[in-house]
């Protein structure tokens, strides 16, 4: 009687993941390799260098979907925005989310949405007041050895928007139970 092997093969989903902190000025983005930080920026856009409100947000759209084909992102997380007394800023964050969803959907991208106090309740960072906040987003990433740049929280150098966008990337891997 011959033998017969079964090969069970397990096989290991891989995630690269695009995190984003979406804002008409200053998108921070960070890419994820399973759990690995491999890339993050901001995609910085000026309003006097657009006609129009729409070609800005376009122009964030394409640099996002240049990231997506460049580093063949599999899921991604973005933060989704609360309201605030400023109807025209939630109306332009609210079409910016739009231009994202449609941008991640053309290439069969899920999106994963967090409100800022749920992404940093599962950092466990969601005391203290706004800009308290954000330095402690930084601290976090900094005592965790996730990254080693200066935090800049104002000026054009300003990086409070890539710290919220590695910090949206690690609450989702967490969440997910990617990481611990």
């Amino acid at each position: 009687m011959p033998q017969i092997w079964w090969l069970i093969r397990k096989e290991v989903i891989v995630i690269i993941l695009l995190s984003l902190d979406a804002s008409i000025s200053s998108t921070g983005y960070a890419i994820f390799d399973e759990d690995k930080l491999i890339k993050y920026g901001k995609i910085v856009t000026k309003k006097d260098k657009f006609k129009t409100e729409d070609l800005r947000l376009n122009y964030i759209c394409n640099e996002i979907e240049q990231l997506i084909i460049e580093y063949e992102i599999g899921e991604l997380v973005c933060e989704d925005q609360f309201t605030s007394v400023n109807s025209k800023t939630i109306l332009i964050l609210r079409k910016l989310i739009g231009g994202i969803m449609r941008t991640a959907n053309r290439f069969d991208i899920n999106v994963h949405y967090y409100l800022p106090n749920q992404w940093r309740k599962i950092l466990d960072i969601n005391k203290g007041t706004s800009n308290d906040k954000k330095k402690k987003c930084y601290d976090y990433l900094i005592k965790n050895n996730i990254i080693d740049f200066e935090f800049i929280p104002k000026n054009k150098d300003k990086n409070d928007d890539i710290c919220d966008a590695i910090g949206i990337g690690l609450a989702y891997l967490k969440e997910k139970q990617y990481i611990n």
